[in-house]
């Protein structure tokens, strides 16, 4: 029986290794997706864009195909674009459905899509008409043939420019509004140099790019700021280049990093906590609802309250995110942030006229001007945050690949549940609106709610987040956060105790 690659339909996109989509596999996929945006979707076009990889073009080659087949006009950008400056080509033609072919952050062997509903919605499994992705799975199993129709156009487009103008505009800056700021900025040969590059240029900043170019075979580390050996080289640069920030990017563009003059990180959330207000701002206040991931650092959720800020915890996944934001955005909600370095917002789609409504998406070039732009007005809001980050003990999300026996992923997980509960943990499973996290977050003389009147200040506390990857196969994930080193260390030994187990058994690997 042949191998239909069934693994690549993930929870909130489409993604596989590449050596497992064979030609006649890709094109049953793009059919698939065709008759999809046509039939269920009745999406009028189709914008596309993709990244640099280097099977990138084939696969977009091939959904041209099948989407122009099933009658359906393409809007094409040929080149290289991050997914943020996809989403905002999506927004310039909200009524018609959008395909990013991009693997994000995954290393050059990997492919995959990233699928857009009109109106921005995402489509994920279970997420979207008759199912969203897991429809496309149903259609590509059935191998149902598209009914021809007139052929489709395949029309070619660019916004870079009106990109850069939006988010500057938005971001509250103008022409050489950033002159004097000397800023370091890590592509990892991903696709997002020349907007994020030209943008703080034409803001007068002094940008120093490192692998600039887009460039598939990533040959200076996979395109991800959380490998350390991947970035390593532009923390070297940072602390002997006396730049005033860092950004790192991943290879879609979709993630941002900063780095403080020294090299070191500085987290998500304390960024957050800096810009929040300035986000607040663009709604006149009338947002106040933030979510914050599952792994989001207690340290940070204190500092997010004090910008009067609400906080929800909400599970992780792109496409559920961008959905929750959307859903609430007449209630209040207007951005959310993952510790893996994803920033989320509702834009609105004019700036100049918000009953045109909002698209749940991400921006780092938005974001990254308006963390220069903090910076700037006050450098010492940054001192802060780093030595908030020195008083932080972390080990950053670590994996144990299952592939030798996937059955074992959730005796595994339950064993570090109850373990962690025999120490005293409280465990939280549901976002506050009773949704599952898709999670455990497993928490340490630590409040279930974070307020302005939260106080962490003479208290060791812990947290410990777990959860199945829904990017890659068979995959747990664990990551360990404390104010105390001794703690951060025992409580992630606690779990490399029960983890070594099935490791040294064969059933497992890190």
């Amino acid at each position: 029986m042949k191998d239909l690659n069934l693994g690549m339909f993930k929870p909130y996109d489409i993604r596989t290794k590449i050596e497992k989509l064979s030609q006649e596999n890709l094109k049953r996929l793009s059919e698939a997706v065709a008759i999809y945006y046509k039939t269920i979707l009745k999406a009028p076009a189709v914008v596309i864009g993709r990244d640099a990889r280097l099977y990138a073009p084939m696969v977009v080659e091939s959904l041209c195909y099948e989407l122009r087949r099933a009658g359906l006009d393409v809007f094409l950008n040929p080149l290289p674009i991050s997914t943020c400056q996809f989403y905002y080509s999506c927004m310039k033609h909200p009524e018609f459905g959008g395909i990013m072919v991009t693997a994000s952050h995954n290393p050059g062997s990997y492919i995959g899509l990233k699928l857009m509903a009109p109106k921005l919605f995402p489509l994920a499994d279970g997420c979207g008409p008759e199912g969203g992705i897991a429809k496309i799975r149903e259609i590509y199993l059935s191998e149902e043939s598209i009914i021809e129709e007139e052929k489709g156009e395949c029309k070619t487009i660019n916004y870079l420019d009106d990109f850069i103008s939006y988010s500057i505009k938005l971001a509250g800056l103008e022409e050489n509004s950033l002159k004097g700021m000397k800023i370091l900025i890590e592509f990892l040969n991903g696709s997002a140099g020349t907007e994020i590059t030209t943008a703080f240029q034409r803001l007068g900043a002094q940008v120093e790019s490192m692998h600039l170019v887009p460039n598939g075979l990533f040959p200076y580390g996979d395109p991800n700021p959380i490998i350390e050996s991947s970035i390593a080289p532009a923390r070297e640069e940072m602390k002997n280049g006396d730049y005033d920030i860092g950004f790192c990017f991943d290879g879609d563009g979709d993630r941002l990093d900063l780095m403080y003059k020294n090299g070191k990180q500085i987290v998500p959330g304390l960024n957050m906590a800096i810009i929040a207000s300035k986000l607040m701002d663009i709604y006149n206040g009338e947002k106040k609802e933030f979510y914050a991931d599952v792994k989001a650092i207690p340290t940070s959720l204190v500092e997010i309250a004090k910008s009067g800020a609400r906080i929800h915890i909400i599970r992780n996944g792109h496409s559920f995110i961008k959905a929750k934001l959307r859903e609430n955005c007449d209630k209040g909600y207007f951005a959310c942030e993952e510790e893996s370095a994803h920033y989320y917002m509702n834009f609105p789609y004019d700036i100049n006229d918000r009953s045109k409504g909002y698209a749940a998406i991400e921006n780092t070039l938005f974001f990254a001007l308006v963390t220069a732009k903090a910076y700037k007005e006050n450098p010492e809001q940054y001192k802060k945050a780093l030595d908030l980050v020195d008083n932080l003990y972390r080990e950053r999300e670590w994996p144990l690949h299952c592939e030798a026996a996937p059955e074992k992923m959730p005796e595994i997980m339950d064993r570090v549940e109850a373990r962690m509960v025999e120490l005293g943990a409280t465990i939280i499973k549901d976002m506050d609106d009773g949704s599952d996290l898709d999670a455990t977050l497993m928490r340490f003389n630590l409040p279930s709610e974070f307020d302005k009147t939260t106080n962490l200040d003479n208290t060791i506390w812990a947290q410990v987040a777990q959860r199945i990857s829904r990017s890659e196969d068979a995959m747990c994930r664990w990551e360990v956060v404390s104010n105390s080193k001794e703690e951060c260390e025992r409580l992630n030994n606690e779990v490399k105790q029960i983890t070594d187990e099935y490791v040294r058994a064969n059933l497992a690997k890190y």
